[in-house]
């Protein structure tokens, strides 16, 4: 297997120092190389080929934020990382545009490995090198809001507390108010209502509350799209009763709370690669939706003919960037396979089948083919009685109403 190159930028040399030898266990995975400057880590990407970049944010001369926005430029298929101290707050507007991911000092070895080698196996999704260019360049690609990223260092700890991240959505008035809508709705189905942040974090988990906040601000961000292939409040509508399909199958099945919850992240997330495609492929995404309302077909099918990859990969490959976890960018990536889960019942599976029954059951677009169900991945998950058990409990959930 070939190494891959990563690059270390940093001015101070005892940071330099502390990463060769932290990082030492790494290299028969890694080339490692480690520059002082801006200016020296242009020079050193002008020969040799890199996988990824990790930069300070704060160096004289050439600062963080401006060298990630030249290797975005120049080097679009490099993934980008900054490593930041806590003060460093007020320079996250300068440096979101050319960032994939925030590291946050000091950053052990094991989190730094594990965000470096899911950002970097998320670019085998995209398999169509001009779409890769394309969407690597972006400058508005979507970012991790702040409090989606504030309550993921809150889970770090290990012990997260529902008052701390209750309080970090409250600071948020608007962000506060869409949740509160959200889980009020029917696509929660809750006996009681919920008033505020906090108790939303109780009653439904801090990985849930993470993940409607990141699905509320990637919907958000395409909200400007001023010509639409599809209909973004539809497609919005699918994705919330999509992962309250999914979150009664994991019920129903017995999952572990880790399983159901990457199985709700997955499902809610499922289709931002149709988002990220339409913003940026335009012109590629109205022949394709063209073609499938002309000829009943189905989006996939046609995203494979004619860009050789779907929005499936393409979300999986966002995800994978942005670091959530690999169950979840699996489960989006996999979400339209024949193949069954080699591994047995996963978040995979329940992403698969939630959609189709979503499908099945509600008229997205009456103007598309309807997902089969896939026979290979039935069988795997015990055949059609079991889906039938699936979708009578679905039904019997009334999620008819629209999103907001």
């Amino acid at each position: 297997m070939m190494k891959r190159n990563i690059l270390f930028v940093d001015d101070e040399p005892n940071i330099l120092q502390g990463l060769r030898r932290m990082l030492r266990p790494m290299r028969e995975k890694w080339d490692m190389h480690f520059a002082a400057s801006g200016q020296e880590a242009l020079e050193i990407m002008s020969r040799v080929p890199m996988d990824a970049v990790v930069s300070d944010m704060r160096m004289p001369g050439m600062d963080g934020p401006e060298l990630l926005r030249r290797i975005m430029h120049e080097h679009p298929e490099v993934v980008r990382f900054a490593l930041s101290g806590y003060s460093d707050h007020e320079m996250v507007g300068r440096s979101i545009a050319p960032t994939h991911q925030y590291l946050t000092k000091p950053c052990d070895e094991k989190k730094l490995v594990q965000a470096l080698e899911e950002a970097m196996n998320a670019r085998r999704f995209v398999t169509n090198k001009a779409v890769l260019d394309k969407i690597a360049r972006i400058e508005h690609l979507p970012v991790l809001p702040r409090a989606y990223v504030r309550i993921t260092d809150e889970l770090a700890k290990g012990d997260p507390s529902p008052k701390v991240v209750g309080e970090i959505v409250a600071e948020d008035v608007g962000l506060t108010a869409n949740i509160l809508k959200l889980v009020n709705s029917a696509y929660f189905g809750l006996a009681r209502q919920i008033s505020s942040p906090q108790q939303a974090v109780i009653v439904l988990g801090v990985n849930v509350i993470r993940s409607v906040i990141l699905s509320l601000h990637v919907f958000k961000s395409f909200e400007t799209t001023e010509e639409r292939s599809f209909s973004l409040s539809k497609l919005w509508s699918h994705c919330m009763r999509t992962a309250s399909i999914a979150r009664c199958i994991a019920q129903m099945e017995g999952m572990s709370r880790e399983d159901a919850d990457s199985a709700y992240i997955a499902t809610l997330l499922h289709d931002v690669g149709k988002l990220l495609l339409d913003a940026h492929c335009a012109s590629e995404c109205q022949d394709i939706y063209r073609e499938v309302r002309e000829n009943n077909r189905c989006v996939a099918e046609v995203e494979a003919e004619l860009l050789g990859l779907t929005h499936a990969q393409v979300g999986a490959y966002l995800l994978g960037l942005w670091g959530l976890p690999s169950s979840v960018v699996h489960a989006v990536a996999m979400h339209h396979s024949e193949d069954p889960e080699p591994e047995g019942f996963c978040p995979a599976d329940v992403t698969c089948f939630a959609n189709l029954l979503d499908h099945d059951i509600f008229v997205f677009n009456k103007h598309y083919a309807r997902p089969q169900i896939i026979p290979g991945r039935l069988a795997a998950i015990g055949g059609p009685d079991k889906l039938a058990r699936w979708r009578d409990a679905v039904v019997a959930l009334d999620l008819s109403e629209e999103g907001t």
